[in-house]
């Protein structure tokens, strides 16, 4: 899985000139702040129908795991109702193994 980092807040852009004050350069100010304004929304919108993708495919998985556990718990009962788990031998029994030191 990959690990989301932090963004932070959104810092506005810089220029690295300062402009005189004229009528032109608060158009130019005025378009960014527009145009930076319509990128979010975009991308608020964007957000939003992933959000409710992502929500859709959380309901299905949902009802698949369900499915599947289902499914699960059928195969591991056997036809006479015992689960298969009960009727199997264990492989392992601790009380037949003995520990020795071997020096060399």
């Amino acid at each position: 899985m990959k690990k989301v980092r932090n963004r932070g807040a959104i810092r506005p852009k810089i220029t690295t000139m300062p402009r005189s004050k004229s009528e032109s350069s608060h158009q130019l100010e005025l378009y960014k702040l527009v145009t930076e304004q319509q990128r979010i929304k975009q991308e608020l919108e964007f957000i939003e129908q992933r959000s409710v993708l992502l929500k859709q495919r959380l309901i299905t998985l949902k009802t698949q795991i369900e499915d599947t556990e289902k499914n699960i718990r059928f195969l591991r009962t056997s036809e006479s109702g015992v689960p298969i788990v009960a009727q199997t031998k264990k492989v392992f029994e601790p009380n037949t193994y003995q520990a020795f030191d071997i020096e060399y």
